[in-house]
């Protein structure tokens, strides 16, 4: 639901998921502090801009955000009497995985049954493609009523996370997500089925590749640019992208099965940390700017990352991980015209290594050639209906080097209002 926030666009549907959104808007702004303590301080500044990300402004978070958070008891916060943040503590992560923690901040904010019938659409259109007859009966059987089985599949279709497709066969209309089932095939065993057994072979082959070797390069996969693309769309793989300011692109792709592993994650794949990491660094090693600090071995850069705390330092670590810090995995700490990359969240590193030391020397031909910083990531569900960043780097990256002024000051405890 969070990852299909931005594709909500009409207002009224916007105002009737308005709690789900919020919810996910709000654990990942509490996913983005975790970690900063003890060596950062949150102060209000901090908060604030981190907020801002997820697109939380001053008022709404201060009102309705902090307040569930705090009842949920993923934070601890005292605000003086002009509302600034004087004391903060987050718990990500703590009392609980990031999941269930999220079920305690969704029930901080009170949803309505119609919220809950929703959730539970969504959650059957991922399970499987059904007819809508089946789906509805699904949704009655935990508990709904026809009227409200009804309707939430109703605002679940306009809001796009499940689709509808007639089935001349049934006379009647498959209900999926069309971001576990894709937008074509509706069965993964009757899309494989259908195929040639040649390329039946290959397409399986391919998936064991990107299994056994997460983050693996678009351009290394031995399969036609079609058939990832049928792979794609089928769900037996998720591509992330590193995009420039350019509007080129290196392509990273990865397994769904890796969702299953995210127990030692406390930050939860929903987020896609762990592949934002993973992208950045091999984005180093591949396509950083020659001369300036180039990654050599991504496996060895984060082992000394994990242990150590900090690498550096390097001209790129100034330019090239604005996302990263962004979403709060890192922070570069600037000195004397010298960047150094400091690590946030040590569970984010260590699980991407794991999946570095898969990774074979990725030589061989590359499909794009990228000279800038990268300025955007193309998460899973995005790459099926990618859009252009246009202008927004811009603002991306002052907004960026605030946050790394804000994090130095954290860091020394010189904020007049901590």
């Amino acid at each position: 639901m969070h990852q299909h926030d931005r594709k909500i666009t009409d207002p009224l549907v916007r105002a009737e998921v308005e709690v789900l959104l919020l919810t996910g808007k709000a654990m990942d702004f509490a996913a983005r502090l975790k970690g900063h303590q003890p060596v950062f301080n949150l102060t209000h500044e901090l908060v604030h801009r981190y907020a801002r990300y997820v697109g939380l402004g001053a008022l709404e978070l201060t009102s309705t955000v902090l307040p569930a958070l705090k009842r949920a008891g993923l934070v601890e916060y005292a605000l003086d009497q002009q509302g600034r943040i004087t004391h903060f503590e987050e718990y990500v992560g703590v009392s609980a995985s990031v999941v269930e923690q999220t079920v305690q901040l969704l029930e901080s904010l009170s949803p309505t049954r119609a919220d809950l019938a929703f959730l539970h659409s969504v959650e059957i259109g991922a399970i499987a493609p059904l007819l809508e007859r089946d789906h509805l009966d699904q949704l009655i059987g935990r508990g709904f009523t026809e009227q409200e089985a009804t309707t939430a599949l109703r605002l679940a279709r306009a809001v796009g996370l499940n689709l509808g497709a007639p089935s001349p066969e049934a006379n009647s209309t498959v209900i999926y997500s069309p971001y576990v089932w894709g937008t074509r095939q509706l069965s993964l065993a009757k899309f494989l089925s259908e195929l040639p057994p040649n390329e039946r072979g290959v397409l399986l082959g391919m998936s064991e590749q990107v299994l056994s070797t997460p983050g693996l390069h678009l351009s290394r996969l031995t399969a036609t640019p079609a058939l990832v693309r049928s792979a794609q769309n089928a769900g037996l793989i998720q591509a992330a992208t590193v995009q420039s300011s350019t509007g080129a692109a290196s392509t990273y792709v990865f397994s769904p099965l890796i969702e299953a592993e995210d127990n030692g994650v406390s930050t939860t794949e929903a987020l896609h940390l762990r592949k934002l990491f993973v992208a950045h660094i091999l984005f180093g090693h591949e396509k950083a700017r020659a001369g300036l600090g180039t990654i050599n071995n991504p496996a060895v850069l984060v082992n000394s990352l994990v242990n150590k705390g900090r690498v550096g330092p390097a001209t790129n670590i100034s330019t090239d991980y604005h996302l990263l810090e962004a979403a709060g995995v890192v922070a570069v700490e600037t000195t004397d015209d010298r960047a150094f990359l400091r690590l946030v969240k040590p569970e984010i590193a260590k699980a991407g290594l794991d999946w570095l030391r898969k990774l074979s020397n990725p030589e061989g031909p590359q499909s794009v050639s990228l000279t800038q910083r990268p300025a955007r990531f193309v998460s899973p569900e995005d790459a099926r209906s990618e859009q252009s960043a246009g202008a927004a780097n811009e603002v991306m990256v002052a907004s960026v080097l605030a946050l790394r002024e804000e994090m130095q000051r954290a860091t020394r405890r010189d904020d007049p209002w901590s």
